[in-house]
């Protein structure tokens, strides 16, 4: 007895050390569809099958774990998921949903999963039709998760078709739910605008799924960028995504801009999160303006889990500056360097042409001219077009725009009236994040 027991003992850790295929549900739905249905074949193997099913009872007994994996593992979204997603994924994570609603033209909505953590909530939905290919005018891409107080809108999605253009797979993220919400709605429209039919997928949230946060701190962090500082005042980390908050404005600053007429607006905010010497992948960001003043956000992949160093790089910061200076022109070559805001601007030529006015400037690449006139003895012409682009590179790397602002009419006297710029600069500052 002994030595059966070892005997199944070892037998146990080799069936364990057996990597169970991906297409092993595939194989196994073939072969029972294959099957006969002979009666004396079932007769004559009624020996077999006994002992068949004692050793799958063996299996099962042992591979409980494995095979409620492989059940609940969220199949066909592989090529949209990132690594982390992935890994989660194969760990078996997330709430399996499986509800379906089929909307009166044949488009068929199915609600396969979801994934929930403190930062965000994932839903993977397939939209197929029975009918043939799908109608993508018709689809709505932004659909909505509903709640009990709150309708928690869609950040960001991603999808991938299939050949015959009959089925899409979605992956959506929506900010992660209000705490006491238990019942929620994934709302889907069809039609332009949502006119032909809106309808829902109610679920359960089984908040035991839920994946909560692996690194939640404020930083208290700031850096002086340009004419403004800029804050950085939380990290939340979970097992799906890295999420930094910060501000820009805040509501006093804000309100004081807003009465002198000196408003600001930022374009673009390069960060990079930094974990154990390596950039972790950026997924996306953004920027809101409101009683809390102007905040942003950025989101990066998930934190390693075995982090040691944490760091923050501000790359750079493009922003529009009001500028309100005029400038005096004349006609033929200039070499004409003016300083405007700490950028360089060259005016280099002004001609005219068929009733139009040229000028070509030049300038590093981020600068743009957003708000400008020429003005054309007294009077103020507004700019037609941007023609003529060249880019040339610097030793130093530094990329130079020329390009040609071309006027309708023409005069005698010129000048070039810039009200509003935009530019960037670049920081490349390095924060400390100490981890607790």
């Amino acid at each position: 007895m002994n030595n059966i027991e070892e005997i199944l003992g070892q037998k146990k850790n080799e069936i364990e050390q057996i990597p169970v295929p991906d297409e092993m549900e595939v194989r196994l739905r073939s072969a029972l569809e294959k099957r006969g249905t002979n009666p004396r074949i079932r007769q004559a193997n009624w020996k077999v099958k006994v002992a068949v099913l004692c050793i799958l009872a063996l299996v099962i007994g042992w591979q409980a774990d494995t095979l409620a994996y492989y059940g609940k593992k969220l199949l066909g979204y592989d090529s949209i998921m990132n690594g982390t997603l992935q890994e989660l994924n194969e760990s078996g994570k997330g709430q399996s949903i499986n509800k379906t609603y089929t909307y009166k033209d044949g488009t068929i909505l199915t609600l396969d999963g979801i994934m929930l953590d403190d930062n965000q909530l994932l839903a993977y939905y397939t939209i197929k039709n029975s009918h043939g290919k799908l109608d993508f005018d018709k689809i709505s891409l932004a659909p909505v998760m509903k709640g009990i107080v709150k309708e928690y809108m869609m950040n960001s999605s991603q999808g991938i078709i299939n050949e015959k253009e009959t089925e899409v797979k979605y992956i959506a993220s929506f900010d992660s739910p209000y705490f006491f919400e238990k019942h929620l709605q994934l709302v889907c429209s069809l039609g332009k605008n949502g006119a032909d039919e809106t309808r829902s997928i109610s679920f359960k949230l089984d908040r035991n799924q839920a994946m909560g946060h692996t690194l939640k701190q404020k930083l208290h962090k700031s850096a002086q960028i340009d004419e403004t500082e800029i804050y950085f005042d939380t990290i939340m980390a979970t097992p799906t995504t890295t999420i930094i908050k910060g501000t820009l404005q805040s509501p006093l600053e804000l309100a004081r801009d807003q009465i002198l007429d000196k408003r600001f607006r930022p374009n673009e905010l390069t960060v990079e999160l930094i974990a154990n010497g390596k950039k972790l992948d950026w997924q996306g960001a953004g920027l809101s303006t409101n009683v809390d003043g102007m905040t942003f956000e950025q989101r990066f992949d998930a934190l390693p889990s075995n982090l040691n160093d944490l760091k923050l790089n501000l790359v750079s910061f493009s922003s529009e500056h009001d500028v309100h200076q005029v400038f005096a022109l004349a006609k033929g070559d200039m070499k004409q360097s003016n300083q405007i805001k700490g950028q360089q601007i060259d005016f280099k030529k002004l001609y005219t042409s068929e009733g139009n006015t040229y000028l070509t400037i030049s300038s590093e690449e981020s600068v743009i001219l957003t708000k400008v006139y020429l003005i054309i003895d007294g009077e103020k012409v507004s700019l037609e077009e941007t023609i003529q682009n060249e880019y040339d590179k610097q030793p130093d790397g530094t990329i130079i725009h020329t390009r040609t602002l071309r006027f309708t009419g023409t005069g005698q006297e010129y000048q070039l009236d810039i009200r509003r710029m935009s530019y960037s600069k670049t920081y490349n500052k390095i924060i400390d994040i100490p981890i607790k």
